[in-house]
This record gives C-alpha cells, structure tokens and sequence, in this order.
C-alpha cells in the first residue's frame, strides 16, 4: 500500500519531467526552472563560449531566508558532460534526482543560462576579461545584469574543465542536449 501511494504520486511528476526531458533533448521546450528550500548541485567537464557576466545578488529558499550569491549568466556555450543533482524528500525517505548527459564527449548547446551560485570551481581560461565593471552596464558580455554602481565581472570568451557548482536557482536559457539522461532512487550519486 504504501508503495502504491508512492508510484501514485510520483508518476504525474515523472510523466511531466518525460516531456519535458524529451523537449529539451529536441530543442523544441526551453527550459526555465528553480529549486527552492535546498541548494542543487551542477557539473560540467568542460565548457567553452562567449559571454559571462558575474553580479553579487540576494535570492530568497522557501522558509524565507535570503542567501548570498554570485548569478553568473552564459551567452552562449558547448557544454560536456552537463549534470544537475538535488536531493528530494519521499514519503519513502531521501533520493536524489539526477539529469545528465550519456555520452560525455558530445556537447550540449546552451544559451542565456543564469546561475545563482555559493560556490563555483573550474579550471578556466578567459579572454578580455574586465574585473570590477559596473554590474548595471556589462554591455554584451551577459544577458544578466546588475545594479547599477554593484561590482560585476565581464569575460567576453571562455573555457573551464571540471566544473562544480553548488546553486540555489539555474534559470532561463534554451538547451540543446543529444542523450538527456534523468534517474531518481537512493542509490543514485549527485553529481560531485
């Protein structure tokens, strides 16, 4: 019985999640989500584009705590190995819901990405970076910006290896992924 109420309510979701997933791997649903009350987790191999911006914001989790972050946007990006993790509560106890890519060595293409971060590691390379710019003018550097007379961060190109990220929002943006993968159940591993 209690398995039953389980599946039962946790089909429409996966359903719902199929289609979505299925879009996305076409191109044809842009995806624009959030994660509120706990931070996910977000991985990468290596990544390389143009256009970052890099702005210090507030965002606020469900019990009304507001959190520090740096909202860092892509313009646009090759991204391999993509990979999105988070924890979720069942009546079952604790799972993690992991969305990646299968095949590691064939890039996703992703555009006008928004990441609201505490924490971020990369190996990176950059080209015409500008430290300490006016986040309410980045100019075509990002598609987020910032308040006006705030510190910002522009890099005009870019390619980072092993990168972690450990967010509270990913918003906005179009992806591309050939080979979407999605699990959930206690013995999936996050994503780092």
């Amino acid at each position: 019985m209690r398995w039953k109420r389980f599946w039962l309510m946790l089909a429409p979701s996966l359903a719902a999640l199929a289609v979505l997933a299925a879009g996305m791997a076409q191109g044809a649903v842009p995806a624009s989500f959030a994660v509120s009350g706990r931070q996910i987790k977000v991985s990468a191999a290596k990544l390389s584009g143009r256009g970052v911006g890099i702005v210090p914001g507030v965002v606020r989790s469900m019990d009304g705590r507001q959190h520090v972050v740096l909202h860092l946007s892509l313009r646009t990006a090759q991204v391999y190995g993509l990979c999105q993790s988070a924890e979720v509560d069942t009546p079952l106890g604790p799972f993690t819901v992991r969305l990646g890519t299968r095949d590691r060595e064939k890039p996703s293409q992703v555009s006008r990405l928004s990441i609201s971060a505490t924490s971020l590691g990369a190996d990176v390379g950059l080209g015409s970076v500008v430290l300490n710019r006016d986040a309410g003018v980045l100019g075509t550097e990002s598609v987020l910006k910032g308040k006006r007379g705030d510190y910002g961060v522009g890099v005009l190109t870019f390619s980072a290896r092993n990168v972690t990220a450990d967010a509270w929002m990913v918003m906005g943006g179009s992806f591309m992924v050939d080979g979407l993968s999605v699990a959930i159940g206690r013995d999936v591993r996050p994503c780092f």
